[in-house]
């Protein structure tokens, strides 16, 4: 009966594909959040409970800019394939990761990942959301959010695709050991902002956290889920691929040769020349959904 309703309620949405965009609220902690959903008008056309993915935004986005600053490629995506994507709102356009000095210094404080978490449960309760395939992405801060929901609640998300992210080291506790979790990470050579090598975050004059490298991000996730070895498969233009070989779940890394800091194949999520440059030689919308896919 209630899959009967849902299919009406879909029925009922108008034809373009922006009518499938519906704007979502709940009280956390006594603040109202606030959140976007895509809902295809094709979901009808699938079978069984749908993929859900999380699409979190950078430090000073939002929902609606991260949805842009991908090109509404997600939507097309879930159009295509009958998926549900949601995109949140940070209270002030900062998640709180739990820890690192970003987070210490935010007040109040908030429970980013319990925000997440009722959101799921949230439109799981009026969509068909397949429980077992509930996945995060996100850019820069967006991207130290997956991690947290990744460690910081098991079970919560089947895989993680951080962009323009690596590990941060406040971080590192809670990921280096724990059940197998699908690992995407996209990261550029030459971002300037959050260095591949490794180090301390540069925006501005604010106290940031410092990540890991980008390679031994990869290594942490290869060992977390036990893969036996690398392997590095044909690059695509500047882009080299790795992928574990033997892993518990899937595990992989994207070196975005020159790639700066963004969504390669997207729009610049910080204006002017400060993020540097955008790789053209992948989508990264479409390189996620892929990995998720193989859920």
């Amino acid at each position: 009966m209630l899959r009967a309703l849902i299919i009406l309620a879909l029925l009922a949405l108008p034809g373009a594909l922006k009518a499938g965009l519906v704007e979502g609220s709940l009280t956390q902690d006594g603040a109202q959040r606030s959140y976007r959903l895509f809902v295809p008008e094709t979901l009808n056309r699938f079978d069984g409970p749908r993929s859900l993915v999380l699409v979190l935004h950078g430090g000073g986005g939002s929902g609606r800019e991260v949805r842009l600053s991908t090109r509404r490629r997600f939507d097309e995506l879930a159009a295509r394939h009958g998926f549900l994507v949601v995109y949140p709102d940070a209270i002030g356009r900062v998640w709180d990761t739990g820890v690192g000095k970003i987070s210490a210094n935010l007040s109040p404080r908030r429970d980013d990942a319990e925000f997440l978490a009722r959101v799921i449960d949230e439109v799981a309760r009026t969509y068909p959301v397949d429980r077992a395939r509930v996945f995060a992405t996100g850019v820069s801060r967006g991207g130290m959010e997956s991690y947290a929901l990744a460690c910081g609640r098991p079970g919560l998300v089947r895989a993680i695709a951080p962009v323009a992210m690596p590990l941060p080291e406040a971080s590192l506790g809670a990921c280096r050991k724990g059940p197998a979790i699908g690992f995407l990470m996209i990261h550029g050579t030459a971002d300037p902002i959050v260095p591949y090598g490794g180090g301390p975050i540069t925006l501005g004059r604010r106290a940031r956290d410092t990540v890991l490298s980008a390679e031994e991000t990869y290594r942490i996730f290869q060992r977390r889920n036990g893969c036996g070895s690398s392997a590095e498969g044909a690059p695509s233009g500047s882009v080299r691929r790795f992928e574990g070989r033997g892993c518990s779940a899937p595990t992989a890394f994207l070196s975005v040769g020159g790639g700066g800091h963004g969504w390669p194949g997207g729009r610049k999520i910080i204006p002017g020349g400060r993020s540097g440059p955008t790789n053209r030689d992948i989508s990264s919308p479409d390189e996620i959904w892929a990995f998720f896919s193989r859920f």
